[in-house]
């Protein structure tokens, strides 16, 4: 029931335009009844009823999202309240109108409402497509690009790659997989599933592997839908990650190989070029084109028409703007009756998107283009006149899956053009790059334990082969077989990885389990936990939280002025022993720190005395070893009874951009050493 309850809270987006929609236009109506003498209060009142309910429909699937996490907190905090007040404001409105208060009190009602909504709107978009989702790209005034001596490959070319096409959705404000793409920090933490770089190999990196999934693949990046990075981007990336994936270092140009295929990407010459003018930017995304900046050192956009009808006049709007469009993606818009000749006048054009637009060989016949990538897929165009069509040298790249349906022809095409020529990719040559599901590991998240335990890996269907080390290494196709459960009796490093005949080996899955001394069987915890962060039972379940402080297996505590934002504990101290530690948590971004002193309490013989205290110094921790760590705490073997502080940082700290605001604390665990 409850995955149920989760999957619903996904119609928020889709729903949350029937409030907005019905409620501009029962304003309209009004305004139409008051200054037009029309009676329409009938469907003045029916589109209120509309607007109010589907608003509290959309506001209670908007809190069921907000709980799968991955959203800026303070953001969701200001769109969930501001749609709560919008909605009693429609309300308020609908109340106002039934009971015929005057003209003045209903108007300001409806203006005030209407204000409400587009805040909510705003700040609901900041969200899911980041916080400058409507900023107009900034231009330089010329742009000349002549040459090379050394390039920061990681400023120059990977960065621009990650802000326009996976910053969207990974970025402070919206994480999804917990990956953020915005700070080198969080590039190499990685995500939910572990690193997503292997230095200087691209084909165990998932940063890379991922963009070559068919698009229909649930771990495809960026997803079915978005602006998909292009062959030439990719092949920066695996480039970048082959060498080194040097995040520090400028590239000093010289006959090396990399330095070769490093230019042979980057464009020799960009011919100067005048920044388009803001008012034609603006009224492109009036008609809703999408507009990004492909470099910062050059004044060329990125456009998509992002509507469902396109109409001929637009042309108009994109010829305003011609010399600066290098990228055009018109696809899955029906441009059937809209002549494409206009295109020609798209003089820098180098990449044409016309996938499923009803593109028709007549069409294809009036188009004079020298492109390097045009996409065609999906549309049926005549053989001979696609064949005088690519037979322009200029062409490099024509993607033009389902266009010709007769294999053998596509073959004869394809062998001889001297154009790179798409027809479709099998099964087979998929199946080939894709690697193995990474290992699935019982216990996984259950880690820690006092005697002995049981760890088994859960087969997947495809029926791999799995191998396991325990000596830090990773498993190769030499390493021990796995065929049963393995039982450990002390502190273990496993590291499993599937393998199969035909198939690209998985990731490694790195679990590791710790001995401890004993269980803690009379914890009392004296301090409050702050919500959703207040389980019961999550310090003493022997479970270690994930880098992701929001997968249920933390507590968090937060000054206020009923809290003290401490971890305040007691419990009884089993013979054996020798350490107490305390799992806690670091993310900076998400104003967590590690705790700054930790006090232990004797309370064996009915006294409170402190026999331990020990202030914690954030100097002491780096991002290699952070952003989980045990603090461990000697316990004298006469201890029976204890009391345990784990004393948080109460404000965050001089330099932070919250800085003065309350700084959380986050503890999974107290373990017995």
């Amino acid at each position: 029931m409850e995955e149920v309850i989760k999957y619903l809270g996904n119609y928020h987006i889709l729903l949350l335009h029937l409030p907005i929609g019905g409620f501009i236009f029962t304003f309209l109506l009004y305004l139409l009844h008051n200054f037009l003498k029309e009676n329409y209060s009938a469907p003045i009142n029916f589109g209120l009823i509309f607007s109010f309910g589907s608003a509290i429909i959309t506001s209670i699937l908007g809190y069921i999202l907000h709980l799968e996490g991955g959203y800026n907190e303070a953001l969701v905090d200001r769109h969930m309240w501001l749609a709560i007040i919008s909605t009693l404001l429609i309300g308020i409105t609908l109340y106002l109108h039934k009971k015929n208060f005057s003209k003045k009190i209903i108007l300001s009602s409806f203006l005030t409402s209407q204000i409400l909504i587009s805040v909510t709107s705003h700040f609901g978009g900041s969200m899911t497509h980041g916080v400058d989702y409507l900023k107009i790209p900034e231009f330089e005034n010329k742009s000349a690009f002549v040459s090379y001596d050394s390039i920061h490959v990681f400023n120059q070319v990977i960065t621009p790659i990650f802000d326009s096409k996976c910053v969207k959705c990974h970025n402070i404000n919206k994480s999804k997989g917990d990956l953020i793409l915005t700070s080198v920090n969080q590039i190499m933490k990685g995500g939910e599933y572990g690193k997503i770089i292997e230095v200087s190999n691209s084909d165990k990196s998932r940063l890379y592997t991922y963009l070559n999934l068919p698009l229909d693949d649930e771990h495809h990046m960026p997803p079915d839908g978005n602006a998909q990075p292009t062959d030439y981007e990719k092949e920066l990336i695996k480039l970048w990650i082959d060498n080194g994936a040097d995040f520090e270092n400028y590239l000093q140009i010289g006959e090396d190989n990399y330095s070769k295929q490093i230019l042979d990407f980057l464009p020799k010459e960009i011919v100067d070029v005048d920044p388009p003018k803001r008012s034609q930017l603006e009224k492109l995304i009036e008609n809703e084109f999408r507009i990004e900046r492909i470099s910062s050192e050059n004044n060329f956009i990125d456009i998509k028409f992002q509507g469902k009808t396109f109409k001929q006049s637009y042309f108009n709007l994109l010829s305003k703007v011609g010399e600066n469009i290098k990228r055009l993606d018109l696809s899955f818009v029906d441009l059937s009756s809209v002549n494409l000749s206009k295109l020609d006048d798209l003089e820098n054009l180098t990449y044409l998107n016309l996938n499923n637009t009803s593109l028709s060989s007549e069409d294809l016949e009036k188009l004079d283009l020298d492109i390097q990538t045009l996409i065609l897929s999906n549309n049926e165009i005549d053989v001979g006149v696609f064949e005088k069509f690519i037979s322009n040298p200029v062409n490099e790249r024509v993607f033009a899956y389902n266009t010709i349906t007769d294999l053998e022809l596509t073959k004869e095409i394809s062998d001889n053009s001297n154009n790179k020529i798409y027809f479709g990719v099998s099964l087979d040559d998929f199946a080939s790059n894709v690697p193995l599901k990474i290992p699935f590991v019982n216990p996984e998240f259950q880690t820690l334990f006092s005697n002995s335990l049981d760890i088994e890996v859960v087969p997947d269907i495809t029926n791999p082969q799995y191998r396991y080390t325990i000596d830090g290494d990773e498993p190769d196709s030499l390493s021990a077989l796995y065929d049963g459960p393995i039982t450990i009796n002390k502190s273990t490093i496993l590291k499993f990885k599937a393998f199969k005949e035909g198939s690209r080996s998985s990731p490694v899955k790195e679990v590791n389990y710790k001995k401890i001394a004993d269980s803690i069987t009379d914890f009392k915890l004296l301090s409050t936990t702050v919500a959703p962060y207040a389980a019961e039972g999550i310090l003493t379940d022997k479970t270690i939280g994930s880098f992701d402080f929001r997968d249920g297996r933390w507590n968090g505590f937060l000054k206020s002025d009923t809290r003290s934002g401490d971890m305040v504990a007691e419990f009884s101290i089993p013979e054996g022993v020798g350490e107490i530690g305390v799992s806690c948590l670091s993310a900076y971004g998400a104003y967590i720190l590690f705790p700054t002193k930790i006090e232990l309490y004797d309370l064996s013989s009915g006294n409170n005395e402190l026999v331990y205290s020990k202030n914690v110094s954030s100097k002491n921790f780096d991002e290699e070893e952070g952003p989980l760590h045990t603090f461990r705490v000697p316990v004298d073997k006469n201890l029976r009874k204890v009391r345990l502080k784990v004393i948080s940082n109460k404000k965050l700290p001089k330099g932070h951009p919250a800085e003065g605001e309350p700084a959380w604390l986050f503890v999974d665990e107290v373990i017995l050493f």
